[in-house]
């Protein structure tokens, strides 16, 4: 009796020597109490050398171009490739030019640019896996058209997959996986590694990012395609186009920004993003109830298009004056180009049919500025 209670504590004790070295690691099952002393050593030994060789094969998918390669493969094979897609070189055009704005602060871009491909599903989703492999829905083209808000979804996927969320988030569900095997048999590599590719590629729609992560892949986006050049404001654009299309629910797409529960909402997002703006623009420029506002006056509620609200229209307005005052030219007199008005070198909006006429809305503007 005393053997068998002394038995049943050595392998608590080693179990929880587990949870401590590979967090979810220990949802594997503890020798059971009637064990002999070598199982429980075999399994311990067993679990730490096969949780070493699923780290390896991490690293190696994640941070090797021969991995990266394989991945890219095997999620073409899974999720089909879209050819000849009239997206395509939009998507092109907009991660080169998201991937320069990342290298102005982080430059190990570089080192491992992102690979893509556009996929043959019909839901809204783009995601970044394991070695900056992203693969881009053909359904998220019938939500977005525009590129500054095309290049905001990319920013945001990017910045998960320069901070690693994603891999660390699969890491996380690999261990489970690995895990079970254990107790029946050693791992050896080429099990280990046959774990991780069906767990990152079969599971990829049940990754869980948690809400610290989505923020800091919201702010990253923003300073992406900021420093890309795109208008600043097409952050908010894009989830007050989401909130018009589809509610104030984080949980109506399929994508792994919007499913988990925890997730801020479409609104909070929209919101954050506007008060971002507003603080690069030095506080000047914000938007209250569809319309955009400078140093607290009223400047215009732009009309409805047939592709944009009123209110997705006012973000891109303010992202543009925001832009004009971030880099000096509020400090220049505004003038009518056309139907545009010019903030000194900085367009600010096209006058469509609806809108004020340029010439009183550049009047508006200088007395306010």
């Amino acid at each position: 009796m005393k053997g068998n209670l002394w038995k049943r504590r050595v392998a608590m004790g080693l179990a929880a020597g587990m949870l401590a070295f590979g967090g979810s690691f220990a949802v594997q099952p503890a020798p059971a109490a009637d064990a002999g002393w070598g199982e429980v050593i075999g399994a311990v030994v067993g679990g730490f050398k096969a949780k070493a060789e699923a780290e390896k094969q991490i690293k190696e998918l994640d941070q090797t171009e021969q991995g990266r390669q394989e991945l890219l493969t095997m999620f073409q094979e899974e999720y089909g490739v879209e050819e000849n897609s009239p997206w395509e070189s939009l998507c092109a055009r907009a991660i080169d030019r998201v991937s320069a704005g990342i290298a102005k602060s982080d430059p190990s871009v570089h080192q491992k640019p992102f690979l893509w491909f556009i996929n043959q599903q019909d839901s809204f989703n783009a995601f970044c896996s394991l070695g900056h492999v992203m693969s881009i829905n053909r359904g998220l083209f019938y939500y977005l058209q525009n590129e500054d808000e095309i290049a905001v979804v990319f920013g945001h996927e990017m910045g998960h997959g320069m901070k690693s969320h994603v891999a660390d988030s699969w890491r996380k569900k690999i261990d489970v996986a690995i895990g079970a095997q254990v107790l029946a048999g050693m791992t050896n590599a080429s099990e280990a590694r046959n774990i991780v590719l069906n767990t990152v590629v079969k599971q990829i729609n049940q990754v869980s990012i948690g809400r610290a992560h989505e923020w800091e892949a919201d702010g990253l986006a923003l300073k992406y395609i900021t420093d890309a050049g795109y208008n600043p404001g097409a952050a908010a654009a894009v989830w007050q186009r989401f909130m018009e299309q589809q509610g104030n629910n984080p949980q109506n797409f399929a994508s792994e920004m919007f499913n988990p529960s925890d997730h801020p909402t479409n609104k909070e997002r929209r919101d954050k993003y506007m008060q971002s703006v507003k603080e690069y623009s030095g506080g000047n420029v914000e938007v209250k109830d569809g319309a955009v506002y400078v140093k607290g006056k009223k400047f215009v509620a732009p009309a409805a298009t047939e592709s944009m609200s009123s209110a997705e229209r006012a973000y891109f307005v303010q992202g543009n004056l925001a832009a004009a005052y971030h880099n000096g030219h509020a400090k220049e007199e505004a003038y009518v180009d056309g139907n545009i008005v010019m903030l000194g070198a900085q367009p600010v909006m096209s006058c469509l049919r609806g809108d004020e006429s340029a010439a009183a809305l550049v009047d508006k503007l200088n007395q306010m500025k």
